[in-house]
């Protein structure tokens, strides 16, 4: 490049005359190509091969995920290790022969032991329920009301765990509620499952047998069956109960505590009763092919 002394404007090496003001130039000596130019290109060329290789990069895969999955594992064989078979054998028996007695048991001892039961029992009180309906039927007819009443009480086999579910929690919930009443301390809800459940642990045994004669086809177990059902709600319901009272005096009566239980209770099997009432009539209607809302019509029932 030049650069006219004249105007100071710059134009090719070979160029003999100004092109701005035409000062004769053809002495002016060559300017010298500026250093900078090659290393300008080679950062350039550099940013953008970095560039390339920043979005073609690919963020290695993180093992925190593996590695929470292996420590849970290890958690869960840990404790399949230590499961102390004995202590649990220990805490049923304790259960069994003093139920009032105090002992320490882990904290999912209650509440498995209760679930197991629940589904024990909601599959025997429809097996019960089922048979209660057939007992009537004349033999002739028994084939078709009993093909009617598996595919009816199969469809409701949610509803019958849902039902023992909520009954169950209604009484967790008032015994909790009743003894916050009456104490106005902390309580485990763990610790007060295993009480309650320690304390009606009888229908672990209760449930076995319900779940056995369901299984036969006696039509005379019939009153056993539902006999059975109305024990082991009511002992449950009992234990419930019995949480309310502590030896020692409270802030308030006990009395007053298990009036407040009681109506809690109460609440919650009217709530159950109220969430599969419909289902109830609808399988029913649809099952059957009968309509069975005239007879739920308080209007419509005289005495």
């Amino acid at each position: 490049m030049k650069t006219c002394p004249n105007c100071g404007a710059e134009m090719e090496a070979d160029v003999n005359f100004c092109t701005e003001c035409g000062n004769d130039i053809r002495n002016v000596p060559v300017n010298p190509v500026s250093s900078n130019s090659q290393p300008v290109m080679q950062t350039q060329t550099g940013n953008q091969n970095q560039y390339n290789q920043t979005q073609n990069y690919q963020a290695p895969i993180q093992p925190q995920t593996r590695s929470s999955q292996n420590q849970t594992f290890s958690r869960v064989s840990e404790g399949v290790k230590n499961f102390d078979k004995e202590n649990l054998w220990k805490w049923f028996v304790t259960s069994w022969k003093t139920p009032s007695a105090e002992q320490q048991g882990e904290k999912w001892y209650g509440i498995v032991t209760l679930l197991l039961e629940m589904i024990i029992f909601s599959w025997a009180f429809g097996a019960g329920i089922k048979k209660a309906a057939l007992a009537n039927i004349h033999p002739e007819a028994l084939g078709y009301f009993q093909d009617k009443t598996n595919s009816f009480f199969h469809s409701l086999s949610f509803d019958q765990f849902l039902v023992v579910f909520i009954t169950g929690a209604g009484v967790i919930v008032a015994a909790y509620v009743a003894h916050k009443f009456v104490y106005n301390d902390q309580l485990s809800i763990w610790n007060l499952i295993n009480q309650i459940v320690q304390l009606s642990n009888i229908n672990a045994i209760l449930v076995l047998v319900l779940s056995l004669i369901c299984w036969t086809n006696l039509q005379s177990s019939i009153t056993l069956i539902l006999g059975l059902m109305l024990f082991i709600g009511l002992l449950f319901m009992m234990a419930g109960a019995y949480t309310v009272h502590e030896n020692q005096p409270g802030q308030r009566d006990t009395f007053y505590g298990i009036i407040i239980y009681l109506v809690i209770v109460a609440a919650f099997i009217a709530i159950t009763y109220f969430i599969v009432k419909g289902q109830i009539v609808s399988q029913i209607q649809s099952t059957f092919e009968i309509d069975v809302t005239k007879y739920l019509d308080p209007n419509n029932i005289h005495f």
